[in-house]
């Protein structure tokens, strides 16, 4: 979320306008996030009453029934938009599908509350000012479905669920949402934070190992530049974190999820502690960049 502070002045020739932007979000860890007994967050959506999902087609297909008896446990209307985002499809089409389904989002249930329908009467259908999209996916799916936010009525609330392990400690850090447009990667975006992300990484269980795998290089990066202590743990139980989703699976080890978590957090951390004074990447030369060329 942000908010804008700003001031006017008079020159001589005219005016001169200053502000500042306040961005803010938050991450919780949380091991089951649609456990009907986790209260954070249906409590996202209790003004609301409903909820919109932007959701990847896999996850659905994994979570769908579950995530849908989360929020009908805690009397919250949801609404799921299915989508399969690869790199080809990260585009201006996909973008579109997602911005139809928040305007179309609000048909009004035979019992709206009042304060509702006096709304609608006034601003239509979609997506209210404030009101949060839900955005469960990996890091291609919070990357369109983020621009779609901080292109709908010029700001949209969202809260990410990351999906992969580089959705989890990599994608979930930034605040760059976008698509590809033409030949041209991430051409098109914005810099957009999200209200707050939950990281779960019981997502890990039915991840395929290659895309742990590869997830995995990401945090070997962080530590390698950063975080000694961390490397070391990767060092250790390297193919252990892999085969069994960051401990996460039937039977792993108590020792190895217990390393996986000290991981999680501080790679994180570490991430966090690099990107954020550069969220607007003012600056090029970037320690998280370590590789990229």
């Amino acid at each position: 979320m942000s908010d804008m502070q700003a001031s006017v002045t008079e020159t001589k020739a005219g005016f001169h306008v200053e502000g500042y932007q306040k961005i803010e979000y938050d991450f919780s860890f949380v091991d089951g996030v649609f456990d009907k007994s986790h209260l954070e967050l249906a409590q996202k959506f209790e003004r609301w009453n409903r909820c919109l999902a932007i959701m990847d087609l896999n996850i659905f297909n994994l979570y769908g029934k579950q995530m849908q008896e989360y929020f009908t446990h805690h009397n919250i209307e949801l609404k799921i938009h299915k989508t399969m985002i690869g790199e080809k499809a990260k585009s201006i089409e996909t973008y579109l599908s997602i911005v139809d389904s928040m305007n179309e989002f609000g048909e009004q249930p035979a019992q709206a509350p009042a304060w509702r329908l006096c709304v609608l009467a006034n601003c239509g259908q979609g997506i209210f000012r404030k009101e949060p999209v839900l955005v469960v996916g990996g890091g291609l799916v919070t990357d369109v479905a983020g621009f779609a936010c901080a292109s709908y009525k010029r700001n949209t609330n969202y809260i990410r669920i990351p999906t992969t392990v580089i959705g989890l400690i990599d994608a979930s850090v930034s605040i760059k949402v976008a698509v590809n447009y033409g030949n041209y990667k991430n051409r098109l975006g914005a810099y957009h934070a999200p209200m707050h992300t939950f990281l779960d990484f019981r997502f890990l269980r039915s991840l395929p190992e290659a895309q742990i795998r590869n997830g995995f290089a990401e945090l070997i990066k962080i530590s390698s530049c950063a975080h000694l202590p961390t490397f070391d743990l990767l060092d250790k139980y390297c193919e252990e974190l892999i085969s069994t989703g960051f401990g996460r699976a039937d039977g792993a080890k108590p020792e190895v999820k217990e390393a996986a978590d000290k991981i999680n957090r501080s790679g994180i951390y570490e991430m966090l502690k690099l990107e954020t004074p550069n969220l607007h990447e003012i600056g090029l030369d970037r320690v998280i960049a370590y590789g990229h060329t």
